[in-house]
């Protein structure tokens, strides 16, 4: 099982490491990256992109710029044709606040989600929580509800929504699927990692499902695994990967255009 973060903010690409990353990439993906208004997005597009190559890469021993990715009906990018080594794995990513987030798998289904924990400008944590009153339980909601603060507040509401990200993600419906039907059980986190969350969908209790909770840096990430057990290797901790450590294109795109219209955005809006 693999599970890697990047850390999108911290990372200031020179325009060798953004054009060796673009040659990786297909000319859609490059296009849509390049639509981006803000670095910040574009950088985390672009993690995403990398981590998910460059696991396929290392997986099949193909170069990483080979693969032909596609997404499904609802919105799940998938590999076109993949080789054997590949036809079995399900991955996922997802990116947010300071960070991207990429996990698979040949044995489980996967899911993951990344949310940083923060309120919008103007708006008080009950008018946030007012708008979304529908997408999770009483028993949810007294637990989201259940700190002094409102900070602890907005750390259980991002803790149980970064779960139930995570687990229709896994799925493959989506948000589509009602979030009232799936329950969670929170376990204890212990120096910020928890593997002991539970799961239930309509009312009834499924232990086939397990979540591991990464919460690092005031971001969760949270990782939703179907039918596998937590094997000793598997409890090691996620990876903070840098660019180093992805494999990418060994050319860089001849287009330097592409690196200096994105090193003219803005950083943040």
């Amino acid at each position: 099982m693999i599970r890697h973060i990047f850390k999108t903010s911290t990372w200031n690409p020179t325009e060798m490491e953004w054009l060796r990353a673009a040659n990786t990439l297909s000319e859609p993906e490059r296009e849509r990256i390049s639509q981006f208004m803000y670095k910040r997005d574009a950088k985390q597009s672009m993690a995403g992109r990398l981590m998910m190559r460059s696991c396929f890469a290392q997986l099949s021993g193909e170069t990483p710029e080979s693969f032909h990715l596609s997404r499904d009906e609802s919105g799940k990018p998938y590999i076109v044709d993949p080789s054997p080594s590949l036809s079995s794995l399900s991955f996922n990513v997802s990116h947010a606040g300071d960070y991207a987030a990429f996990a698979a798998s040949t044995t489980a289904k996967i899911g993951v989600d990344v949310m940083k924990v923060e309120l919008r400008r103007n708006t008080s944590v009950q008018q946030f929580f007012s708008h979304m009153k529908r997408q999770f339980t009483d028993f949810e909601w007294q637990k989201i509800r259940s700190p002094a603060t409102d900070r602890g507040k907005l750390v259980n509401f991002y803790r149980h929504w970064c779960l139930k990200e995570s687990y229709v993600k896994a799925i493959g419906t989506g948000l589509k699927f009602g979030l009232q039907r799936i329950q969670f059980d929170l376990g204890d986190l212990e120096n910020g990692i928890c593997r002991s969350t539970t799961v239930s969908v309509d009312g009834v209790l499924n232990l086939n499902w397990k979540f591991e909770e990464i919460f690092q840096d005031n971001h969760f990430v949270t990782i939703a695994m179907g039918n596998v057990e937590f094997s000793p290797e598997d409890r090691a901790s996620v990876k903070l990967l840098n660019f180093s450590d992805l494999v990418v294109s060994e050319d860089p795109l001849s287009d330097k255009f592409y690196f200096a219209s994105f090193d003219e955005k803005k950083e943040l809006p």
